[in-house]
């Protein structure tokens, strides 16, 4: 079987570099400033090609542009590649770069990336520089631009298809100085899993970031919560779980899993269900619920449904604390406008012409 061999065998080294985590976003550099880099890392006998810095992050103005370097380091003779490439994201938020066929996001920083060299050949040991530049048009919009380096090293070798490559992404932020970046957020879809008897029930919160720049990473991870009210409107059981380490993109959908405990199993019937995502600082994104029914461990129907507030069950809705403070206060605006009708009495049976006070 003479299937190439070099396609099957690339390794593909996404990982860390891909990780768009809050401390490399939260803080773009200016466009005189150096990017974020990464510690230089000396290549192994297994990393045949390293990139730093992985993750670039400038603030430019519309009309204005701005240069990063990157360094490669190489272990092996390889004819290499920069490529720009669009950022995509995965429901379950792993970046990933796509070609420009499949780049349709109105946040792409793709075309507007160019490096220099493009293209070059390294031996074992090599150290070589390589200037991206960014520039942004005039029209560029509001908010934060997105895109991967594609870093491709292949085999420099007679046989192309013979030995192993290596692919390697970095990030690149394109913050449009001087313009608002909106963070918003709209609940898409609900989703309600099967549950055996004494198991938590699994929801699902899809979130589609409508804003125009990212958020959801450490400090401000994403939050969702979930309670769960029976027909009564007795709370059976709530949670809440936050997202991880990486960010939502703009125009993509992350999935948020939670898992309500209930203290016992879901008996037939019908049930209200509520959740809200939102951000470790308190910004709330959205809040969306829905009612269905339950039969046999599974939902038979759902529909939408207005947002209520959930009642813990066997307890009232009003704090006792709360009654009690009212009552105090009731009592001594009573005691008070008894002392001012007094008074008032007073100062009129004194007045002249006035009754007597005996």
């Amino acid at each position: 079987m003479n299937t190439p061999i070099r396609r099957l065998s690339r390794a593909l080294l996404w990982g860390a570099v891909l990780a768009l985590g809050q401390g490399g976003l939260a803080h773009a550099a200016s466009p005189s400033a150096s990017p974020p880099s990464s510690p230089p890392s000396t290549p192994t006998g297994n990393e045949m090609l390293s990139v730093t810095p992985s993750l670039i992050s400038v603030s430019v103005k519309p009309g204005a542009t701005a240069t990063a370097e990157l360094t490669l380091r190489a272990a092996a003779a390889l004819d290499v590649k920069i490529v720009p490439q669009g950022l995509a994201q995965t429901p379950d938020g792993n970046l990933k770069s796509v070609p420009q066929s499949e780049d349709a996001s109105p946040y792409s920083a793709r075309s507007m990336m160019t490096a220099a060299p493009e293209s070059l050949q390294l031996k074992p040991g090599d150290t070589r520089k390589v200037t991206v530049t960014i520039s942004v048009p005039t029209g560029a919009g509001e908010g934060t631009r997105y895109a991967i380096l594609d870093v491709v090293g292949l085999p420099a070798t007679g046989d192309k298809n013979v030995g192993f490559g290596v692919d390697l992404g970095v990030s690149t932020l394109v913050t449009v100085a001087g313009t608002a970046q909106d963070r918003t957020g709209a609940i898409s879809d609900i989703t309600i899993g099967k549950a055996l008897p004494g198991q938590p029930l699994p929801v699902t919160v899809a979130l589609t970031n409508t804003g125009n720049t990212h958020y959801g990473a450490t400090p401000d991870e994403l939050v969702a919560t979930a309670t769960l009210q029976d027909a009564s409107g007795n709370l059976v059981a709530k949670t809440d779980a936050t997202s991880g380490r990486l960010s939502l993109v703009p125009t993509f959908v992350r999935d948020l899993a939670l898992t309500l405990d209930q203290s016992k199993p879901l008996a037939d019937g019908r049930y209200h269900l509520e959740v809200g995502a939102g951000l470790k600082d308190g910004t709330v994104l959205d809040q969306k619920a829905m009612d269905f029914q339950w039969s046999g461990g599974a939902v038979l129907g759902a529909t939408g449904a207005p947002v209520q507030t959930p009642v813990a069950t066997g307890t009232s809705s009003v704090d006792p604390l709360m009654l009690v403070l009212a009552s105090l206060v009731g009592g001594a605006v009573v005691v008070l406008v008894f002392l001012v009708a007094q008074g008032s009495l007073r100062r009129r049976r004194r007045a002249p012409g006035g009754p007597s006070d005996t």
